[in-house]
């Protein structure tokens, strides 16, 4: 059942795909209430979604060959869906129906809670070294790493974690087909052809912040940038903990005294994840 409602959601909502509609993906979580109501098969599924009151998923599923071709990425692997047993469920807790119901995935991503790491791209060996830290202590306390795959200190954080034996996940601001490891999990909710953009990397940063118990900043640069913009996004919508490295410049200063917990090193990640603030509970769809 949940392999037919994992087909019908990535059908609809996997971008790449061609569709006679553009559908918004604010309806997932109706749409994946009303095919469990049913209980039907993939051929009864725009039916379901009928009598549900779908009636634009419901032609759009019934587009020649989409279905068939979304069976075969998710049996090849290559799409994930929020019915999917390893689907973030802080995705769901956070984001709630703006969580991406369809992503594009290559490898496997961990039954694991996640630790998030972001940061500048350009950075000085005290840094790097931090990062590299941060992601092998994640991992000794159980947890993989989830990052932006950026260089400097989203890279250096999944390297640490990899050195120590963990794992790590890259939610990609590009589309999948440009990404070529094999030691971690890609991760992106862009066509696969879909070149960088500010906004995929928005996007992909708020994903970054709702997938994991903490985000740690390894480096920011004061009111500017990426990992300021998205970390001050974070805690304004609450979308997690920030845990923020203490190196005295204006801009850890400045997210410390906006909630953030301050670290000096590694070595206290896990009081300072213990003294981030708690959060509420989970509730599934998957």
């Amino acid at each position: 059942m949940l392999q037919q409602i994992s087909v019908c959601l990535t059908s609809l909502y996997l971008r790449g795909l061609s569709r006679p509609l553009t559908l918004t993906r604010r309806k997932w979580v109706k749409v994946v209430s009303a095919l469990r109501s049913a209980d039907c098969s993939l051929s009864g599924a725009p039916e379901a979604l009928r009598a549900a009151g779908l009636w634009e998923e419901a032609i759009v599923l019934e587009s020649d060959g989409l279905v068939e071709t979304a069976s075969h990425l998710v049996e090849l692997g290559s799409a994930f869906t929020s019915v999917d047993p390893n689907y973030p469920a802080r995705w769901i807790e956070r984001l709630s129906q703006s969580a991406p119901p369809a992503v594009w995935i290559r490898g496997a991503i961990p039954n694991l809670q996640m630790i998030g790491i972001v940061g500048s791209r350009h950075i000085d060996p005290s840094i790097h070294q931090f990062a590299m830290g941060i992601g092998a202590e994640a991992v000794r306390l159980g947890y993989a790493i989830v990052s932006g795959a950026a260089a400097g200190c989203d890279n250096a954080g999944a390297a640490g974690a990899l050195s120590a034996g963990g794992h790590a996940v890259e939610i990609l601001p590009h589309g999948i087909d440009q990404y070529s490891r094999k030691d971690r999990c890609g991760i992106s909710v862009c066509s696969p052809d879909e070149i960088f953009s500010t906004a995929a990397a928005m996007e992909r940063n708020a994903l970054i912040y709702a997938a994991s118990e903490c985000t740690v900043i390894a480096h920011a640069r004061f009111k500017e940038g990426g990992t300021w913009i998205g970390a001050v996004e974070a805690t304004r919508r609450h979308i997690c903990p920030l845990i923020v490295r203490d190196d005295g410049t204006q801009a850890s200063r400045a997210l410390i005294g906006l909630g953030g917990a301050p670290l000096e090193s590694p070595a206290g990640l896990a009081e300072a994840i213990a003294g981030s603030p708690a959060q509420k509970g989970l509730f599934g769809i998957g």
